[in-house]
């Protein structure tokens, strides 16, 4: 399925979002700790920068289970870097399993928004024209809620045509 131009930087921002979350879940349910602050601000950077990625690219399924596999190695080898774990550098089974698990949800989930966006957008445009047709509103018979005062002065700020008021008093002249 394709994005459509206009939907690329909502999709970059959704594969971004959720691969913070989904890669910070993995690694939790792989067995290790919850990240510190700067492990998350560090996860946070890099899954940004995946999502900029994602939205500045032609959309398609590969990619997006390519740029999601992506986002979840550099997240691990940034949580890994940042906070240090018990299995160094090198992943585990459960820690991969968590991980392989996370890139598919991750893609079921962005797909799964893809359409809903696509069939929102589409009853969008059939349902608003009726309802602004309903709506319409007769300008002929829509008044004002008070009453127009018309002061009768220049048009312009600053009246500069010399017929203004500038001058000493007329008793002194």
């Amino acid at each position: 399925m394709s994005t459509p131009a206009t939907s690329a930087p909502l999709r970059g921002g959704v594969v971004g979002a959720l691969s913070v979350l989904v890669t910070a879940a993995a690694h939790d349910l792989g067995g290790a700790a919850l990240p510190s602050q700067s492990a998350a601000v560090a996860l946070l950077a890099v899954c940004v920068g995946v999502g900029w990625m994602v939205s500045s690219t032609p959309a398609g399924r590969n990619r997006l289970v390519v740029a999601l596999a992506a986002a979840q190695t550099l997240g691990h080898l940034t949580l890994t870097v940042v906070d240090g774990h018990h299995h160094g550098a090198l992943l585990d089974l459960p820690m991969a399993a968590a991980h392989l698990v996370a890139v598919g949800i991750g893609a079921v989930a962005v797909h799964g928004a893809e359409r809903g966006i696509i069939a929102a957008a589409r009853a969008m445009r059939r349902i608003l024209p009726i309802v602004l047709a309903v709506a319409a509103v007769d300008t002929d018979t829509v008044r004002p809620a008070r009453p127009v005062n018309r002061v009768d002065a220049p048009a312009r700020l600053l009246d500069l045509s010399g017929r203004g008021t500038r001058g000493p008093p007329a008793r002194l002249r």
